[in-house]
């Protein structure tokens, strides 16, 4: 047998060493993907909150029977005592009403474009990053919200408020301990955002608790 020059050997081991090397290198752990992030709002009203997002991302804005609808960028959504939030919360009978006995609700769609805080100057509006299954979670709570007939079709009931707006018929009861605050905050949680829905009852209450925690629904921090 022909002896191994020592140049031999030294190429074997740095052969060895690369092939070690990288069986190394390939059994290190991958760190995982970070969570991509979808962009929902709120705006902080007078009274009530307003949950924003994309129209592109609502599907269900096909049902709502407002053709004008699919030429704007975004869609606020409000939710609210059927009499009250109707009459402009002007009516201190109706506001008495909505609070001492157990009423029907509405939904209140308001389509926009432009930047939502340029389009609610006098409002507080925060950005709310979300994980791609959250933000789909709060599209299909807020698709939930509206009433619908035996065939599916949602119950449009007249103009809205402001801009291009409507009114619906809408799930759920509103009282004095679920109120449209109650209800925002209900819908963020349902996207995953931490917020505890019970006991909001005003928007300062509803505002105070998403203010801060804003990055914190798409693996951040506070």
């Amino acid at each position: 047998m022909r002896p191994t020059m020592p140049a031999e050997r030294d190429g074997r081991r740095r052969f060895l060493a690369l092939l070690t090397g990288a069986c190394a290198v390939s059994a290190l752990p991958v760190a995982p993907a970070a969570a991509r992030c979808r962009t929902a709002y709120v705006a902080g009203h007078d009274r009530h909150a307003g949950i924003i997002v994309d129209r592109r991302d609502f599907a269900a804005v096909l049902d709502l029977e407002t053709p004008d609808f699919l030429t704007r960028d975004w869609l606020e959504f409000g939710w609210g005592d059927a009499d009250f939030y109707q009459d402009r919360g002007e009516s201190f009978l109706l506001g008495l009403k909505a609070v001492l006995l157990p009423t029907g609700a509405v939904m209140h769609v308001h389509a926009f474009s432009g930047a939502p805080s340029s389009n609610f100057s006098k409002s507080e509006v925060l950005e709310l990053p979300l994980t791609d299954g959250g933000y789909a979670d709060l599209l299909a709570f807020l698709k939930a919200a509206f009433k619908r007939d035996g065939g599916g079709r949602v119950a449009p009931l007249g103009p809205g408020l402001y801009g291009l707006s409507r009114f619906y018929a809408a799930e759920g009861t509103y009282h004095a301990f679920h109120t449209c605050n109650t209800w925002a905050a209900e819908a963020l949680a349902a996207g995953g955002f931490p917020i505890e829905p019970a006991g909001v009852l005003t928007v300062g209450q509803f505002m105070s608790r998403v203010r801060g925690r804003t990055a914190a629904a798409c693996g951040a921090t506070d």
